[in-house]
């Protein structure tokens, strides 16, 4: 059981980092630079990696308990191993358990409200390139019969 609660404790120490970070993301969205934001996703993605492995780890130790109990692994949930723990692994198990859900919400609803900033941000910045190109390549002219070019005309040598 040891084992078990060590993990989820790592598991939980991840999804606070995970959330702070997340947090960090959202307060910087218009203050920080691209380079700061890069650096984000890249300790988010370290954040999910550790914690995927973790997890595997987790899944792993649920098999080895499921053998030793005869039991099936489906049917070895975190709920069910709490409640054949003794009292000394039973509450921090189920401390583990209740700030894992707790974080796992928050974590959700923050990436969710960064993916619409991040997206409406998006939008702004192409929205932007956008008009960009278009000054570089010259306001709309019209052609010979009236109507409106996208490229600049062009003068043949005899005209000038």
């Amino acid at each position: 059981m040891r084992e078990l609660l060590n993990i989820l404790q790592e598991q939980v120490e991840l999804h606070e980092n995970l959330l702070s970070l997340l947090q960090k993301e959202s307060k910087g969205f218009g203050s920080l630079r691209g380079s700061d934001l890069l650096k984000l996703q890249g300790e988010k993605s370290r954040c999910v990696r550790a914690s995927a492995k973790l997890e595997k780890e987790r899944i792993y130790l649920i098999e080895q308990y499921a053998k030793s109990w005869d039991t099936d692994f489906r049917d070895l949930t975190l709920k069910v191993i709490i409640g054949l723990a003794d009292d000394e692994y039973s509450i921090p198990l189920q401390e583990c358990f209740e700030r894992l859900k707790i974080l796992i919400a928050k974590i959700r609803e923050i990436a969710e409200e960064n993916t619409i900033e991040s997206s409406g941000r998006l939008k702004s910045v192409e929205s932007s390139l956008k008009f960009i190109s278009q000054l570089q390549n010259g306001p709309p002219t019209y052609s010979e019969v009236g109507k409106i070019q996208k490229r600049t005309g062009t003068m043949s040598r005899a005209e000038v």
